[in-house]
């Protein structure tokens, strides 16, 4: 069977129109190497996707974007497919779901509450709302993967620990070289932050270490003292602590987690 393209009407006619191709190639009669495909098999497939559609964005050019976030949807698709005919989920179940979770994590978009004007308003609210799905107790770190690259999981543990008020930037941080120029455009600034990056990792090689392995290091030492702090409080969030309680917390998780 050949689907014959055309011309969607709406963007849910193009997406109904890709399951179905992506189906077609699967089914008994379609292609061998499609039909064998599985969750772990298109792993390595999907993170070079995500990563071809890094540089796409980094290249500034909206066709190359285009074909690389196709590429990703069809990588979700054929997760969809193999889903589908193991009786776990489907395209319309992935829909669905985020949608739903959209929905009730925008209150003051969908719902009564009021609208907020503040991008860290509605970035607190959003870890609100996830928390209360969880029961009041969901963990600020746990959830991020650390097999990221090391650079990506430091930055992205580092922003949750700062977000609920943790008092481990003031007391850790190393003074910093690198600071903002006035009259600098956000490109300039941004090139100097990485050569400054650079130099660092520079001096770090030069001295014998692997950078990656040791800022993934010290980064694992970060969330093991995160996951103590959240042990400590029990079933009380870190961001709904008082600050001289966040402090005593932190400072306990230090001892024990540098004890062990």
């Amino acid at each position: 069977m050949i689907l014959q393209s055309s011309q969607a009407q709406s963007d849910g006619e193009a997406f109904a129109e890709l399951v179905a191709t992506v189906e077609i190639l699967r089914n008994p009669g379609g292609c061998p190497w499609d039909a064998e495909q599985t969750h772990a098999s298109l792993r390595p497939n999907l993170l070079e996707e995500t990563y071809e559609t890094l540089d796409a964005i980094d290249s500034g050019d909206p066709a190359s974007l285009a074909e690389e976030l196709g590429d990703i949807l069809t990588q979700i698709v054929f997760h969809a497919d193999i889903a589908k005919r193991g009786d776990s989920f489907d395209a319309a179940s992935i829909c669905n779901a985020v949608r739903e979770k959209l929905i009730r994590r925008h209150p003051h978009v969908f719902g009564d509450e009021d609208a907020i004007n503040e991008a860290d308003t509605v970035v607190d609210r959003w870890e609100e709302i996830k928390r209360a799905e969880s029961g009041g107790k969901r963990s600020i770190v746990a959830s991020l993967p650390s097999e990221m690259p090391a650079l990506a999981y430091s930055a992205s543990i580092q922003r949750r620990v700062m977000r609920v008020g943790l008092p481990w930037p003031e007391k850790q941080a190393m003074p910093l070289a690198f600071a903002e120029v006035n009259g600098e455009s956000s490109a300039e600034t941004e090139e100097r932050a990485g050569k400054y990056l650079m130099g660092v990792a520079r001096q770090v090689q030069a001295a014998g270490i692997d950078p990656e392995v040791a800022l993934r290091r010290a980064t694992v030492s970060l969330r093991d003292h995160v996951l103590r702090a959240e042990e400590i409080a029990g079933e009380k969030s870190l961001a709904d602590l008082k600050d001289d309680e966040k402090s005593l917390i932190w400072e306990r998780a230090e001892s024990e987690v540098g004890d062990s």
